[in-house]
């Protein structure tokens, strides 16, 4: 298991105003300021990011040539300088402490005295306290890599087009910039590469990271590539069938990442670029590995959980498992959010949930929802994102469905409008849904789960999925969004997903690259 690589951080040299050495306090001569450290000049980093932004700390990372930060809350006049700390895969890190809640901070990379235009971060509220806005604003984007070279030609311009469409919608909305910036695996294809995460993640959102902490998830394409036996997958002669493929690592051991065919195996880049908790630095319950962690931001408390890697070895499922159930049941904050890459209900071109128990490569869609779908309704999990399949579906408020898409029942897994089994709830209008459910006798037991891995590319098609059954998994609702008559379960369009989480009311809108709200729900408490 990964923690935080050895990494040792100087912490902030505060400058309090030094008075005279008179011992008697009435012959004291004025106060005297000790000179300003921050006399640099500011470098140009080739990727800048926020990690661990928390209510009195937070880690600055960057790539080049500087090894000094300074930061304070005046952008023109930065105090306080930081030494920062050369970690894996050539990154730099700085650690500030010593901040106060929920507020701005600027700083400069190299120690210069002032700070750029648009290089600053707000800390966050204490745990359990709204922020000054009144609401937690979160940007979810899933199997957005698609900026890097490898996915480039069929796919130019769709992830920063997702990117500007969510920026459109915040701008006609108000103007409530997001505090928090997740991604929900497949962040850089094709392989995950140190090159895919430049192009894809630090060349596609440079402005968000310089001021947005970064939450991300692994996927299968974080995992470099493999031999594919495509005797398993499609009809053909069988003979000599392997390809290699991106994506289609089954192991659960983050050493055995392979970029090229025949080269040795290495550790995963994703675990060299983020610094993610392993002790609870942020909140919720330690860990002890990068793979998987929680983290509290003002009244929202979020789980990213490991469905590549660990999902895949049955007893580092069994660990992760109870980690989460500990986790959960330590959990006093409004909202609850859990976030992995394989989605445990899809009818996705790419990946069909109902296809799994016997396909390594999906099967950890089928062990996430028999295995981790109780513990979510069992201790209070709200909403639940996940990726991997190209498009957006969103369901019912669910209870209980640990079947295929074809044991599915409204009445018995849906919230219902009257108790009528023909009137499933879509969380919208007069019928929002309760986070303690009527129909569950004021318990906190149903969860809406969304598939948004449509932020770098939309399958128009099926594949994996017979076309009859494409986007039409029977827990997902239909969505008028879509072009048929009759309505797709699902909508083949490129897009993201806004949470908007307040005192007494989540909101959950899908938004399509021109700013368009497509779909929405919204839980009360």
């Amino acid at each position: 298991m990964m923690g935080m690589k050895g990494l040792v951080i100087v912490s902030a040299v505060m400058l309090p105003i030094i008075l005279s050495a008179c011992s008697d306090s009435s012959d004291r001569r004025p106060s005297e300021v000790v000179a300003n450290p921050c006399v640099g000049v500011e470098t140009t980093s080739s990727r800048l990011f926020l990690q661990q932004v928390s209510s009195d700390s937070a880690i600055v990372k960057w790539r080049g040539d500087a090894s000094e930060l300074c930061f304070g809350s005046d952008p023109s006049k930065l105090q306080h300088l930081v030494d920062a700390q050369e970690t894996a895969g050539e990154h730099k890190e700085a650690l500030l402490s010593g901040l106060s809640p929920d507020t701005r901070y600027y700083y400069s990379i190299g120690a210069a005295a002032t700070a750029p235009e648009g290089q600053f971060f707000n800390s966050s509220p204490l745990s359990g306290k709204l922020p000054k806005d009144g609401n937690t604003r979160i940007w979810l984007v899933g199997d957005s890599g698609t900026g890097g070279d490898d996915e480039r030609e069929a796919h130019e311009g769709e992830a920063a087009a997702v990117r500007d469409g969510m920026l459109t919608f915040v701008e006609q909305s108000g103007g409530e910039a997001v505090d928090l910036f997740i991604m929900l695996g497949d962040n850089a294809y094709e392989v995950g590469s140190d090159l895919n995460y430049q192009q894809a993640v630090f060349e596609t959102y440079p402005s968000i990271l310089k001021t947005t902490p970064l939450w991300p998830t692994i996927g299968n394409h974080e995992m470099g590539a493999g031999q594919l036996d495509l005797c398993a997958y499609v009809e053909i002669p069988c003979g000599n069938s392997f390809l290699f493929h991106g994506g289609v690592s089954t192991s659960a051991e983050p050493e055995q990442w392979i970029e090229e065919e025949g080269a040795a195996p290495t550790l995963m880049p994703y675990l060299d670029i983020f610094t993610l908790p392993t002790a609870a630095e942020v909140g919720g319950v330690a860990s002890g590995t990068e793979q998987y962690y929680s983290f509290d931001y003002a009244n929202v408390h979020i789980v990213s959980l490991d469905s590549q890697l660990t999902a895949r070895d049955e007893q580092q499922r069994a660990t992760m498992r109870q980690w989460l159930i500990d986790d959960l049941a330590s959990n006093t904050l409004d909202w609850t959010v859990v976030i992995f890459h394989h989605p445990p209900y899809s009818k996705g071109a790419n990946h069909d949930s109902d296809q799994t128990e016997n396909n390594p490569i999906d099967r950890p869609m089928w062990d996430m929802r028999n295995e981790f779908v109780p513990i979510f309704e069992q201790y209070g999990v709200d909403v639940v994102y996940s990726g991997h399949s190209h498009s957006y579906e969103r369901s019912y408020y669910l209870r209980g469905h640990l079947g295929t898409s074809d044991t599915f029942s409204a009445a018995q897994h849906a919230e219902l409008i009257d108790g009528d089994p023909t009137r499933p709830s879509l969380g919208q209008g007069d019928h929002r849904y309760a986070q303690l459910s009527p129909s569950s006798g004021g318990i906190n037991d149903r969860v809406v789960y969304s598939v948004a891995g449509n932020s770098g590319k939309a399958d128009s098609n099926s594949g994996a999925t017979k076309p009859e059954q494409w986007l039409r998994h029977a827990a997902h609702i239909r969505q008028e969004a879509d072009s048929l008559e009759d309505k797709r379960h699902g909508l083949a369009v490129i897009g993201s997903v806004i949470i908007d989480a307040g005192e007494h009311e989540l909101r959950a809108n899908f938004i399509d690259h021109n700013g368009t709200v497509l779909d929405h729900f919204i839980i009360t408490r």
